[in-house]
């Protein structure tokens, strides 16, 4: 198992530290820390990141660069809809039982795709695709976001439900990864990890912090 560094078993601390990133991104301050050829090689004989997120798949939502970190600071997963499949599930349980990451944020966005065509059901999509989608539409189900015939609202109707959608749909993510593994909800039971949900506003840049996560 790796080591764990006092400031990986605070997750608190980690969050406003990833917080403090952030709010550089937003004034064009970032540092670009860790992104030099001797972190490179640094990083290369064994990782330890500070805290993982799951995020969308995205390319206007890098996640590294949001916080403002660099090589190694970040156990990333990404998945379309930010959806927790088994591969979401295994890969951040490794991050928490081998690598003593405390912390996970689950970061969805506005006007996600995914969300969009999960309201959507006169959409016809191959059957990968089409699997992720019905995650994400059951995860609205279990917000209370249920999709609705959308054809008869108009487009502020529209962007409003689809708002709310991502929102719940984040919020659901995590809820999902927590109550889907016995170790990650032993975890947050005894306050040792800590489970953060976001909405991140494409037009901004800002995040708008939701729930954390209980088990």
């Amino acid at each position: 198992m790796a080591a764990v560094s006092p400031l990986q078993q605070n997750p608190q601390q980690v969050f406003e530290l990833l917080l403090e990133g952030h709010q550089r991104f937003l004034e064009g301050h970032s540092l670009h820390p860790h992104s030099s050829v001797e972190r490179l090689h640094q990083v290369a004989a064994g990782q330890h990141p500070m805290a993982a997120v799951l995020g969308c798949a995205d390319s206007r939502v890098p996640l590294e660069l949001l916080f403002d970190a660099g090589l190694g600071d970040l156990f990333v997963v990404r998945s379309a809809g930010n959806t927790v499949f088994t591969s979401a599930i295994g890969s951040l349980e490794y991050a928490v039982a081998h690598l003593g990451i405390g912390l996970i944020i689950v970061l969805g966005h506005e006007r996600c795709g995914a969300v969009s065509a999960a309201l959507d059901f006169s959409t016809h999509l191959p059957p990968a695709l089409g699997q992720v989608v019905g995650q994400v539409r059951m995860q609205l189900m279990a917000g209370g976001v249920l999709p609705e015939n959308q054809a008869s609202q108009d487009q502020n109707s529209k962007d409003i439900l689809l708002d709310r959608a991502c929102r719940a749909n984040a919020m659901q993510s995590g809820c999902n990864l927590v109550n889907s593994s016995v170790l990650l909800t032993d975890r947050v039971r005894a306050g040792s990890l800590l489970v953060k949900t976001g909405h991140y506003d494409l037009d901004t840049g800002e995040i708008d912090w939701l729930d954390s996560v209980q088990a």
